[in-house]
């Protein structure tokens, strides 16, 4: 059916029938929307969009997509399609105040969503958006910024409405449960590519797996690593953490939830440091034999170097094991060999036959894109990698300004592979790929799916899924084909119910608390006023105490050079958690982090959050742990404030702004520096905060003229007659100290 709206450019949007069922069933309920990669999710949401606008004049449409170069495609689409000029995308990358005037200029805002939080928590008001859209909204779990985003919309939209889009929900239906608890949900959407509407518009997908044969050298170094892995999985079934020595039965899941379980034995106060040693090393050998199995000699080559520059336990007792260390030297000497995995040859081959055509290549380890790469260079195949953001030690990320450039010389044929991490999974418009090739089987349906649909959009495709025979790429390939056909009952079973609870229900969680015993604060004779004022650093990421302390007092985010929290001109607050605190020994900037604040603040105080054991969470020997305390406490003469949790750590600052500024009267410094003690201090400290003035120009000025007096008076003429002061400098002098002050509302 072709559409005519006058938002809607003429000729430009024909719906499908399937479509029209979605819209027509998601225009009025939050909905969820499950609905396979390239079958039109964001059409969808286009034509919801412009009836949300013409029924609610004057409201806005915030659309939500977790990374810059899918928030671009989106806002393309929407270009494309509709007349709605007023549109803008708001990045990280765009400054607060430039990200809060395009919000109110504009209808259509296409954003990330760390980028709205962050934002929210700064004040914005989302009662005029008359629709909320979430792509790839199967992340609305745990703390992703979808969550928190969800719930403030809920309580402040004037004409609310919810929509939820993603191919791939969960094979869980706890987790799906928790998605639509998290999105406000009150219907469950889907279609398969089995159903008689959507199936005419599936293009032929053909998956085949290859298997390869690994190599000798490979064989019997899976066996030499095999006899430590069941040495070390031996000892724990004798510590009675396993039931069965069997290596067919451990995987990471099971060790890792072993070690959370000797964590806590270890919090509760028993004796079980020997086992948390053993299982971390498990957990190393483990990891090295997948490598091997599924990725090759190189990455796993990497990963022993990495190994060897950590000095944990554990890795000390891996490495005195001979048979670990003639493991190590085998696998180096092949390298240097060039021995690789088959994968490498089949992969070449396979691109081969597609030359002059789009191939999409998925790993899950950098280093195994950069020797697919290497390999598909050497046979004269254009390949470039397609990576994330963070920096893997010394190799850096990819810039998401990159990563749209990738993707536009891929479109436009200036590689024809694409070699790609998980980055490349969710969401991405990659609309003429003719092959993807699973470098190795995951375990994840979701990825499963993701991967997959990234060929077979309007044309016909092929995946192709690498295994090595006789390794766990045989388990996780057909562990991700049967959460798939799990995944597809579970979530027709709940489109099958129907609504997924009343109008009222969603009312009621409306009224749900971040902080459910907030109450009990006041019975400690804790009162709340809003005269206050918190400065907050901006890579503080606790977003339940910015939430509690922006309802009790006036909170400004700034990137603070030094403290999370500043609370008045002489009181800062550096707050840690126990795995905080711990990481920042183990990188030695907790005593730098302590000098910097002691020098720069009058009073500095620690807060110390959480209710673990501080010496079982990590392989910290106790000693240094003590040692480390008693240095923040003596040399710095930094207190330490314990408490149990976000909640009780959001009570103490609050307590703290409250004395400082209420009982004490100070004010809240905005450069958060303690004012120095000797009169000579004082005078640099002044001249100092003058523009562009640097502590060598301060001198310069102060011996020039004189004293502070003589610099206020002096005009621009006088002022450049001291060495290094321009005449833009001096202007900008001048403008700072004649200008009439005018007192901020």
């Amino acid at each position: 059916m072709s559409i005519k709206h006058p938002l809607i450019k003429p000729g430009k949007v024909t719906l499908r029938a399937y479509q029209e069922a979605l819209i027509a069933r998601s225009v009025e309920k939050n909905t969820l929307v499950v609905l396979p990669t390239g079958l039109g999710k964001t059409m969808v949401a286009v034509i919801i969009a412009v009836q949300r606008l013409s029924e609610h004049p004057g409201s806005k449409i915030l659309f939500l997509a977790p990374t810059r170069p899918l928030v671009e495609q989106h806002k393309k689409t929407f270009d494309d399609l509709t007349n709605i000029t007023d549109s803008v995308i708001l990045t990280g990358l765009i400054p607060v105040k430039k990200r809060g005037e395009f919000w109110s200029e504009n209808t259509l805002i296409f954003a990330t969503p760390q980028t709205i939080e962050n934002d929210l928590l700064r004040g914005l008001d989302l009662s005029d958006v008359s629709l909320v859209v979430f792509d790839e909204a199967h992340k609305a779990m745990g703390e992703y910024a979808y969550v928190y985003i969800a719930g403030k919309y809920a309580k402040a939209s004037k004409h609310q409405l919810i929509l939820g889009l993603t191919a791939s929900p969960s094979a869980q239906k706890e987790k799906i449960d928790e998605i639509v608890k998290n999105l406000y949900v009150e219907r469950i959407e889907a279609k398969t590519e089995q159903d008689g509407d959507v199936k005419p518009y599936v293009a032929d997908v053909k998956v085949k797996w290859v298997q390869v044969e690994l190599p000798q050298e490979f064989k019997k170094l899976k066996v030499k690593i095999e006899e430590i892995l069941r040495d070390r999985v031996g000892k724990l079934k004798t510590f009675e953490y396993l039931k069965s020595a069997d290596l067919r039965k451990v995987n990471k899941r099971t060790l890792l939830a072993i070690q959370s379980e000797i964590r806590k034995e270890i919090t509760q106060g028993k004796d079980s440091f020997q086992p948390a040693s053993l299982v971390a090393e498990t957990i190393k050998v483990n990891h090295a034999l997948e490598l091997l199995e599924t990725q090759g000699l190189s990455p796993l080559n990497e990963y022993f170097g990495g190994l060897s520059s950590q000095r944990s336990k554990a890795v000390k007792n891996l490495f005195a094991d001979a048979r670990m260390r003639e493991v190590v030297k085998i696998v180096h000497d092949l390298v240097v060999l060039g021995v690789e995995h088959p994968k490498l040859d089949e992969v070449g081959r396979i691109v081969a036959e597609y030359k002059d055509r789009k191939v999409l290549i998925f790993s899950q380890y950098r280093d195994s894109v950069e020797k697919i790469i290497e390999r598909l260079n050497e046979m004269d195949i254009l390949a470039h990698e397609f990576i994330g953001q963070a920096s893997r030690g010394a190799k850096s990320g990819m810039s998401q300004k990159k990563q749209v450039e990738v993707l536009d010389k891929f479109r436009k044929g200036d590689y024809t592979a694409l070699v790609a991490t998980s980055v490349a999974e969710e969401g991405l418009d990659i609309p003429a790929v003719d092959l993807v090739i699973f470098y190795e089987p995951i375990p994840s349906e979701i990825r499963s799916i993701q991967r997959r649909g990234r060929t077979g959009r309007g044309q016909s495709g092929e995946v192709v899924v690498l295994m090595a025979k006789g390794t766990r790429d045989e388990g996780y390939f057909w562990s991700s084909v049967h959460k798939e056909r799990k995944m597809g009952k579970l979530v027709k079973s709940m489109r099958d119910e129907g609504f997924i609870e009343t109008e009222k229900q969603v009312n009621v969680r409306k009224e749900d608390k971040i902080f459910p015993g907030q109450k009990s604060l006041l019975e400690y004779g804790v009162t709340f006023g809003g005269g206050l004022k918190i400065y907050i650093d901006g890579r503080e990421k606790s977003r339940k105490i910015i939430e509690w302390l922006s309802s009790k007092a006036t909170i400004e985010i700034r990137n603070l050079p030094v403290g999370d929290y500043l609370v008045s001109d002489r009181v800062a607050i550096e707050r840690k958690t126990i795995n905080d605190f711990l990481q920042s020994m183990i990188d030695k900037r907790l005593l730098s982090q302590m000098r910097e604040l002691s020098r720069n603040f009058e009073n500095v105080i620690m807060i110390l959050e959480g209710t673990q054991n501080l010496y079982s969470q990590r392989n910290i020997h106790p000693n240094a742990i003590r040692g480390a305390l008693a240095s923040i406490m003596i040399d710095f003469k930094v207190p330490i404030i314990s408490t149990e949790d976000e909640q009780d750590t959001a009570a103490i600052i609050y307590a703290l702004a409250k004395r400082e500024q209420e009982a004490e009267g100070r004010l809240v410094a905005l450069r958060g520096e303690r004012k120095p003690l000797t009169l000579f201090e004082r005078q640099i400290f002044v001249v100092e905060s003058l523009p562009n003035v640097s502590a060598v120009l301060a001198r310069r000025l102060l011996t020039h003229f004189g004293s502070i007096e003589n610099i206020v008076k002096a005009g621009e003429k006088e002022l450049i007659k001291v060495e290094g002061i321009g005449g833009a400098k001096a202007s900008e002098i001048r403008k700072v100290l004649k200008s009439r002050f005018q007192k901020k509302v």
